[in-house]
C-alpha cells in the first residue's frame, strides 16, 4: 500500500491523520487514526484474568492506532478534508481505491493503512534522550517571499525556476542564486512534491537532466489536481531514467 501524504511530511508525521480512499462511485471515505505519543504497557490496565488469558500477545509496547471509524465513512469531498486536517493540524493521507460492496476487505485495507502510518510515526521518532528541540533561525527572506503565494502559484513558480535553471547550464553552469531560491520554495511546499528532487534533476546536464525535470514537474502537477491515475506511470518512467 503507498500512502501518499497530501498534507504533513511522510519522513516526519505528526502522529495524527486523517486518511482516506477513493470508492468505486469515486466516492471519498474517510478515517481518522491517532498514535499515543507516550509507550505504555497495555496490559497493566487490564485485570488480572484478561492479563493472564493475553499471554504471548503482542500487547506490551504496541503503539495502538486503531482507525476510528474502523469502515471509513463517506465526507463530503476531498477539499473538505484538506480544509478540515488544516483546522485541526493533521497530516492528511490519500491511501488509494477501495471497494465498499465488500465491507470486510475494506476494514482490512484501513486497517493495514493505519498501521503503515504508525510505523512511519514510530520510525520518524528520536530516541528519548536525543528529543531536544533544534534550535530556531531566523527566516531566509526567500522563504517569506514564496509563504505567502497559493499552493498552484508556488508550482508555477517551480516551473519557471527550473526553466532558468536549465537555461543556465546550458550556458555553461547551475546558477547558484536560482538553485537557492528553489531551496527556499521547497521549504515551503509540501513534502509530497519532492522539490528537491526536482531540483536535483534539473541540476543534471544533457537531456537526461532536461527528462528527468520535466517528469517530476509533471509529478507535481497530477499531485495537486488529485490525477492518481497517472501518479503510477509517471513514478515508473523516472525509475527508468534513473531519478
Amino acid at each position: 500500500m503507498q500512502l501518499i501524504f497530501e498534507r504533513g511530511d511522510r519522513d516526519l508525521p505528526a502522529g495524527h491523520a486523517l486518511i482516506y480512499f477513493r470508492d468505486e462511485h469515486d466516492a471519498i471515505v474517510a478515517t481518522y487514526v491517532s498514535v499515543p505519543p507516550i509507550k505504555f504497557d497495555l496490559t497493566s490496565y487490564l485485570p488480572g484474568f484478561m492479563t493472564g488469558a493475553m499471554q504471548g500477545m503482542d500487547l506490551g509496547n504496541a503503539m495502538v492506532a486503531a482507525p476510528m471509524p474502523p469502515i471509513p465513512e463517506e465526507v463530503p469531498s476531498a477539499e473538505y478534508l484538506q480544509a478540515l486536517a488544516e483546522r485541526r493540524h493533521d497530516d492528511l493521507v490519500y491511501a488509494g481505491a477501495v471497494n465498499r460492496s465488500n465491507p470486510m476487505q475494506v476494514a482490512a485495507e484501513t486497517s493495514e493503512a493505519a498501521r503503515e502510518y504508525a510505523d512511519m510515526y514510530v520510525g520518524s521518532q528520536l530516541p528519548e534522550e536525543d528529543a531536544v528541540p533544534a534550535p530556531t533561525s531566523p527566516q531566509d527572506p526567500d522563504v517569506s517571499r514564496y509563504a505567502g503565494l497559493s499552493e498552484q502559484e508556488k508550482l508555477n513558480e517551480l516551473s519557471m525556476l527550473t526553466g532558468r535553471l536549465r537555461d543556465s547550464i546550458q550556458r555553461g553552469g547551475a546558477d547558484p542564486e536560482i538553485e537557492q531560491q528553489m531551496q527556499a520554495l521547497a521549504q515551503t511546499l509540501p513534502a509530497k512534491y519532492r522539490v528537491n528532487e526536482v531540483l536535483a534533476a534539473a541540476a543534471l546536464p544533457g537531456e537526461r537532466g532536461q527528462r528527468l525535470a520535466q517528469l517530476h514537474l509533471e509529478r507535481c502537477y497530477k499531485l495537486y489536481n488529485e490525477d492518481y491515475l497517472d501518479l503510477e506511470r509517471i513514478d515508473r518512467e523516472i525509475d527508468a531514467v534513473g531519478g
